[in-house]
C-alpha cells in the first residue's frame, strides 16, 4: 500500500464520528477533536515521512500468526510507529487494560493510597452483570500493586465508587483514548473502570495510552504492571531470556456487544527506561493466553533488531 493511501485511510477512520456500544455519543469535550487530529499526526508521522524517505512502519502480521487481530509498536521518544498491523481499524472495549488508568486517576486525586488494603470477596455483580474475579483466592488483602498484577475486578470496582461524575473521563482524555468515552458515575463508572463499557479503544489508542502511562504512572501502578508480567496475568509477555520486570504491561479480556471475545495486552519495554510501547488485540478468550505471547514475540524481535 502506498504511504499516502495508508494515511488517508486511517485518517478517515480516526476522524469519522464514533459512538459507543451503548449508542451514547462520545464525550463532547473540546479536546477530543484535537486529540484525534494529534493522533493522526503522531501515529502516522512515520507514514507521512515515508512519502519523503520511503520508510514505512514495519509489518507485524507474521507475529500474530493465524489469529485475527491488530498490533502497534510505538517509539516512546518520537511517538512514531515502529511496526504495525491494522492498528486503528478495529475498536472494542479495552477490558482490564484500562484498570491502571482508573487507579492512576484515584491515586492522583488522593482518593486512594498505595497501601490501602481490600480483601477481595471474589464475587462481583454490577448492574446485573456477573464479573467475578478470575485470580486464585488470596488470604492477604489486595493493594494497588497486587490488584493490577492479579487483575482484581473487585478491588478496582470498589475503588471506582469514589469517582465523581465524569471524573475518570479527564484521565482517559489525557491518556489519549481518541475513540470516545462516556461521562459516568455509579455503576457506569465501575464498569468503565473495568473496561467493560463506556470507553472504546483501538490498538493504536492503547499503545499511545500506555506510552502516557510509561511516562507518568505512579510508583504502585508501575510496580503492578511489572508484577503482572513477573508473576501475574501477563507472565507470557516476558521477553525470552529477560526477567519479567523488563516488561511492564496488562492483559485484558472482554466480550463485545456482538458477543465476540477480544483478548488484549498492552505495555512498555523496558519497564524502568521505556523505549517502546505496545498494544496487541486478537480474537481470543484470554489476554494472558492469547495476546501476551504475541506481545512477547514482537518485543523479542524488537530487542534483537529483527523486526
Amino acid at each position: 500500500m502506498e504511504p499516502g493511501s495508508f494515511v488517508d485511510t486511517l485518517t478517515r477512520l480516526l476522524l469519522r464520528p464514533r459512538t459507543l456500544a451503548s449508542r451514547a455519543p462520545i464525550a463532547a469535550c473540546p479536546g477530543v477533536t484535537l486529540r484525534r487530529r494529534e493522533a493522526v499526526a503522531i501515529l502516522l508521522g512515520c507514514a507521512m515521512a515515508a512519502k519523503a524517505d520511503n520508510a514505512t512502519p514495519k509489518p507485524l502480521a507474521r507475529f500474530l500468526g493465524p489469529a485475527q487481530g491488530a498490533a502497534l509498536l510505538l517509539d516512546i521518544a518520537s511517538r512514531r510507529a515502529i511496526a504495525a498491523h491494522e492498528a486503528d481499524v478495529v475498536v472494542a472495549p479495552p477490558g482490564s487494560t484500562i484498570k491502571p488508568f482508573a487507579l492512576t486517576a484515584l491515586l492522583t486525586a488522593r482518593k486512594l493510597t498505595a497501601a490501602e488494603p481490600f480483601l477481595c470477596p471474589g464475587k462481583l455483580t454490577i448492574a446485573g452483570r456477573q464479573l467475578d474475579c478470575s485470580h486464585p483466592p488470596l488470604t492477604a488483602p489486595m493493594r494497588v500493586e497486587t490488584a493490577i498484577a492479579y487483575s482484581c475486578n473487585c478491588f478496582v470496582a470498589h475503588m471506582a465508587e469514589r469517582f465523581a461524575w465524569g471524573e475518570f473521563a479527564s484521565t482517559l482524555e489525557r491518556a489519549g483514548f481518541t475513540h470516545g468515552f462516556q461521562l459516568a458515575q455509579g455503576d457506569g463508572a465501575r464498569l468503565q473502570a473495568l473496561g467493560e463499557q463506556g470507553v472504546l479503544a483501538s490498538a493504536a489508542d492503547l499503545a499511545m495510552a500506555y506510552r502516557w502511562l510509561a511516562l507518568s504512572a505512579p510508583a504502585p501502578v508501575l510496580a503492578g504492571l511489572e508484577g503482572a508480567v513477573e508473576y501475574g496475568t501477563g507472565h507470557l509477555a516476558r521477553v525470552g531470556g529477560a526477567t519479567g520486570a523488563d516488561v511492564a504491561g496488562k492483559t485484558g479480556t472482554v466480550r463485545t456487544a456482538a458477543g465476540n471475545r477480544i483478548a488484549w495486552f498492552a505495555g512498555f519495554f523496558p519497564s524502568r527506561a521505556p523505549r517502546a510501547a505496545i498494544a496487541v488485540m486478537v480474537a481470543g478468550t484470554s489476554g494472558g493466553a492469547d495476546a501476551a505471547p504475541v506481545a512477547a514475540r514482537i518485543l523479542a524481535a524488537y530487542r534483537a533488531g529483527t523486526l
